[in-house]
């Protein structure tokens, strides 16, 4: 099919872009009648300088590295795009939650969107060092009135006091600033910025999974991102300054080679010239050491080894011999590795689910579906926070 000449109105293009730690990616998508997901029709990859664990080093070359995916995606579908979603996976991004109150405010006691936002403010003094942060999500965990849980929304709920345990996905004030310049040097108007472990859950997990509970787990070159669901809602956002770079580099020490062979030997190549296993010691330290880091994550929201659906692996790093079993034997938990995910979502367009997080922006544009129940979810809560937390964003 030939999108430049389709006739009667053509469907919006919407375009991901994902800014790693080696390389970045964008993606055309439309959305075609009767198909229920993002229609690829364009793709961009590229290796990237001036981006350390994903916090941009060097404005000018990431600016241009934009720039050049962009148009590639729009010179290819031949027209340009109406929305762009940009994924913020860097070091540093991090989730808080906190508890916040307030009085209702109508007559009748019944629970507005204004009352709702007043308890999220409230629990912003509950965010450690609050001023110096952008608020890039603030979801709601958690409702009481009057002392009482509520089940769902509390929205059009009587009762007199609002309480709203919260969820708040947080990145340094100042790196968000760099990040925002960037995209505004290249001539960028973005229509949302999204956490990048967020927007890969969507294209990777199973409504099944988010609710029942699940740790989906990112090992990238550079930064190894956390996102942990239950009931259908994040409870964790997190990173951690270790990847696949850091297991190559482990092993070009220890066996002194250099690091295009220790990239090999991690992928599982060519390992037969050297101590299979000395290289299996020097993989499992490295990864024994990551799962303590996880591990203390988890401890944080009092989930180690409580999450029924397991762990779901992706990124460039799934290839490492023995992953799966290290992770079993650290974490206590149910390990998937996750290998053909995108290619039943996109028609064997995208392949390996290091696309997952580009693609999963892309369900999140404005359109009249219902895509995804978490679409609603963030649509709602965005436009709330945008509201809510105007003053605290740069």
């Amino acid at each position: 099919m030939n999108f430049k000449t389709v006739a009667n109105k053509q469907p919006d293009l919407i375009i991901g872009i994902d800014i790693g730690s080696s390389y970045i990616r964008a993606v055309g998508c439309i959305h075609e009648e009767g198909v229920r997901f993002p229609t690829v029709i364009s793709s961009y990859k590229k290796s990237i300088e001036g981006v350390e664990r994903g916090v941009i080093t060097s404005k000018d070359e990431v600016t241009q590295a934009i720039i050049e995916a962009v148009n590639k995606i729009e010179d290819e579908v031949g027209r340009s795009a109406t929305y762009t979603l940009v994924s913020l996976g860097a070091l540093l991004l991090s989730s808080h939650h906190a508890n916040g109150h307030t009085q209702v405010s109508r007559g009748d006691a019944q629970v507005t969107d204004l009352d709702i936002e007043n308890a999220i403010k409230d629990a912003t003094r509950g965010v450690p060092d609050i001023r110096n942060k952008s608020v890039v999500h603030t979801i709601p965990i958690k409702y009481k009135l009057d002392g009482n849980e509520v089940l769902g929304d509390a929205l059009g709920v009587r009762g007199n006091r609002l309480e709203v345990k919260t969820l708040f996905v947080t990145y340094p004030l100042k790196a968000m600033n760099v990040f925002k310049e960037v995209l505004e040097d290249a001539g960028i108007q973005v229509t949302d910025i999204v956490a990048g472990p967020i927007a890969e859950s969507i294209s990777l997990l199973t409504k099944k999974q988010k609710t029942a509970g699940a740790l989906l787990l990112n090992i990238g070159s550079g930064v190894t991102s956390v996102l942990v669901y239950e009931n259908n809602i994040p409870l964790l956002v997190s990173t951690i300054p270790v990847g696949g770079d850091d297991i190559t580099k482990d092993i070009a020490l220890g066996l002194k080679i250099t690091l295009e062979e220790a990239e090999d030997i991690k992928c599982g190549k060519g390992s037969h010239h050297y101590s299979i296993k000395k290289v299996e010691e020097i993989i499992e330290a490295r990864l024994e050491d990551l799962c303590v880091k996880i591990n203390k994550e988890l401890d944080r929201i009092h989930r180690r080894e409580l999450l029924p659906a397991g762990v779901i692996v992706c990124g460039g790093s799934t290839l490492v011999p023995r992953l799966e079993n290290i992770l079993r034997n650290e974490l206590k938990l149910p390990i998937k590795i996750t290998n053909t995910e995108l290619v039943r979502l996109t028609n064997d367009k995208l392949r390996d689910t290091s696309w997952a997080r580009v693609y999963g922006l892309t369900f999140l544009a404005p359109n009249d579906k219902d895509l995804d129940v978490f679409k609603d979810l963030l649509s709602s809560f965005f436009a709330r926070v945008k509201r809510v937390f105007s003053q605290f964003l740069p």
